[in-house]
Parts: C-alpha cells; structure tokens; sequence
C-alpha cells in the first residue's frame, strides 16, 4: 500500500474520531504503530494535501489539527476513496509481489466488473459535459425484443450494490442505466450541455438504492430486534439514520429521512421478522400487504 495513502488515512481516522483537536504526539503515536515515519514537514506536506482535496481542517498553531466533517462537502466519498485506493494497492501487491498472497483472498463472485472499459470514456463524457448514446438491455422491460438505444446526457458514475451505474437525462428526465447492459457507446459530436451533477447527486441524497420514487421524502421509524443493532450501526440504511431511545428492552429503534422505493422496500422485507415499520402508515400498509401475499405463497391448497 503507498505510504501516502497510509498516512492519509491515519490522520483522516484520528480526526474523525470525536470531532476534537487531535494534537502532533498523537499523530506521531498513531504513525508509528502503523510503521510509518513521522517529521514536522512530512505532517505538513499531508495537511496541505487534504486541505487543498477539500477537507477543512485547522491548523492550531503549537497544539494541533481539528476536523469540520459537517463542512468537508463530500467527506464521506473522499475517505471512502481513500480506502478503495489502499485496497487495490494490497490487491496489486499481492499479484505482482507476493505472488502466492491471492490464494489466501476469497473475493466475492457476485461482485460484478463487465464493460469497465466504458468507465473512464463516460467519466470524461461528464467532465466535458458530452452526450452519449448506447444499446442497453433490459432486466425490467423483459418482453422487448429488440435492444434499445438511448441518448443521454450523462452527469453521475454511482456504484450500488456491487455494480456501477450512470445517471443521465434525457427528454424523460434523469435516468439509470447499468454500465454492465451497455453496449456500442459512442460519444456524441453536439454542443456541450449544462452540467447537473449537483442536482442529480440531490435527486438520490434521499434515495435507498438507484429507483427514484414518486414519494416525496418523509420520516420512517424502524423498530429492529436487538441482535440487528451492532450491523445497522456499522452499515447503516441511509446517511440520514439516527438512533430513537423508546425505552423498550430488546429492540433497536432507529429514524430515516428517505424516499420510499422499490431498493428500500427489499431492505425492509430481507429483515422478515427482525423488524416492524412504525412510521409511515403507507409503507406499514405496503410491507403487511407483502407479508400477507408471500404467507399465501406458502400455503398448502
């Protein structure tokens, strides 16, 4: 893993612990017990890095540094970041170093990685504010014989649940499409359009998944059993989770501020039993009314 990354990420852990001032010993500590070096300039060198990426961080002078998460715009896709670039240098390690370390990985077969080339070219399609045009084949629309072709306006690269989509806009409106069912794209020679980047990230700031609904977003209240806590907490539904204190022993009650969909619909009927929605009454209705069809599923005629 380069140690750049390395030290990145241990100052970014240290600041985002407690939201306090994380003093020059405790970095030094921190470093060291990851086998790394420490000096006033290279501790320098990393501040300026993440404060020019976007992070505000200040430099108290002779006491140390303090984080602003609420005020870093995106803090949570640049650590994220971070960490997928520390991975795939372990996993490039262990190939062309160590070559005998990927027998000991298990990597997941579901993980989908199809058309990765179409990647970086869509990438710059939105950074030049290009349109593209594609064949995509469709999972929902099953009984089409023929693959369609689309246009769009591409603003968004969103990865969800091992797969990685583009959000673009057409005479519809924003849509999704799987970079997995693409095919023959081409970016197109038309004036450059205008960039909605912000206002796609805002459509899906209150999205469980990739569907984007007709329901406006609203208050849920999710009451868990109490085994389900230690992996809501540790990945959690939707950025906008917060524990709610009921008092009741044996359960784990949590809130949201999401859309309903389709995505968030299957995350509450995965759970079965290990959860009942107390807030909104329509979604309470519509996960019964599943219930009730699934248990007739299994009834003997």
């Amino acid at each position: 893993m380069s140690k750049d990354i390395r030290r990145y990420l241990v100052f970014l852990e240290l600041l985002s612990q407690d939201g306090g001032l994380v003093t020059w010993e405790q970095i030094e500590t921190a470093l060291k017990r990851e086998g790394l070096n420490f000096s006033t300039s290279s501790l320098n060198r990393d501040y300026k890095f993440l404060v020019d990426l976007g992070f505000k961080i200040h430099n108290v002078k002779t006491k140390g540094y303090k984080l602003e998460v609420e005020n870093t715009e995106e803090f949570s896709f640049l650590t994220n970041l971070f960490k997928r670039i520390a991975l795939s240098n372990l996993l490039n390690k262990s190939v062309t170093l160590e070559k005998e370390t990927h027998k000991y990985l298990s990597l997941d077969e579901t993980s989908l990685v199809k058309n990765f080339q179409y990647f970086d070219v869509i990438l710059e399609a939105i950074k030049n504010r290009k349109e593209i045009s594609f064949q995509h084949t469709s999972f929902y629309h099953t009984n089409r014989k023929d693959v369609k072709t689309h246009a769009i306006k591409p603003h968004l690269l969103k990865e969800y649940q091992n797969r990685w989509y583009v959000v673009g806009e057409n005479d519809q409106g924003f849509r999704v499409f799987g970079l997995d069912r693409l095919a023959d794209l081409k970016v197109l020679d038309k004036p450059s359009f205008k960039n909605k980047t912000e206002e796609a990230n805002k459509k899906l700031s209150h999205t469980i998944g990739l569907n984007f609904s007709d329901h406006k977003p609203t208050r849920m209240v999710l009451r868990f059993h109490a085994s389900q806590k230690p992996y809501l907490e540790s990945l959690k539904l939707h950025r906008s989770q917060e524990e709610v204190a009921d008092g009741l022993d044996g359960f784990y009650t949590i809130k949201l501020f999401v859309s309903y969909n389709f995505e968030l619909k299957q995350q509450l009927l995965k759970y079965g039993s290990l959860v009942e929605v107390l807030e909104p009454d329509f979604v309470r209705d519509d996960i019964n009314k599943e219930l009730e069809n699934a248990f007739k599923a299994y009834q003997i005629a």
